[in-house]
């Protein structure tokens, strides 16, 4: 009937509604736990979402099935389904766009969690480099030689692990325009 229409519309429209308000609220995560935490529960949100439109679809379908079969509120049945499916397709914009922001956000911390392990490893390196000690003695010297030989594969690994990993990151970040590049 008409009222079961109706009754199942605004059911949908309330599941909507709420969603929405969730969805427009601005905590993307401050740690990488809890953005993992926050996308998590996007991705049960998505399969809900996707149960509530085939379940919109439905009722839309019941709609056009009595308006078929001469419905007097055929109008207001018509309208009832395009606002539904509007209100589904904006929450559908906001599902993707607060998906975007999530995962930007998850790259952000990355990339600053590696810029701060690259920054600790350069401070923990930085000692070495400026050593005054030259060594007095032959076997001081080789020593003095074979820990440099030493740092120098390990400063050359890790500019191509470090630095570039966190380079590719930036590179990332910039390229989709994150509010703190």
């Amino acid at each position: 009937t008409y009222q079961q229409f109706l009754a199942r519309v605004e059911e949908e429209e309330a599941w909507i509604s709420e969603k929405q308000q969730l969805l427009s609220v601005e905590d993307y995560g401050d740690t990488m736990a809890a953005v993992q935490g926050l996308l998590k529960k996007h991705d049960v949100f998505e399969t809900d979402f996707t149960a509530h439109g085939e379940r919109c679809r439905d009722i839309c379908d019941y709609g056009t099935k009595l308006v078929t079969d001469g419905n007097h509120h055929a109008d207001n049945i018509n309208q009832r389904c395009q606002q539904l499916q509007n209100k589904l397709d904006n929450l559908s914009s906001l599902a993707s766009r607060r998906k975007a922001k999530l995962k930007d956000n998850s790259a952000y911390l990355q990339f600053m969690w590696k810029a701060d392990v690259v920054e600790s490893w350069i401070a923990d390196k930085e000692t070495h480099v400026r050593s005054e000690e030259f060594g007095r003695d032959l076997s001081t010297v080789q020593t003095l030689l074979t820990k440099q030989d030493t740092f120098d594969a390990g400063l050359h690994a890790f500019e191509h692990e470090g630095i570039l990993n966190i380079t590719t990151l930036k590179d990332h970040l910039i390229e989709s325009n994150h509010d703190q590049s």
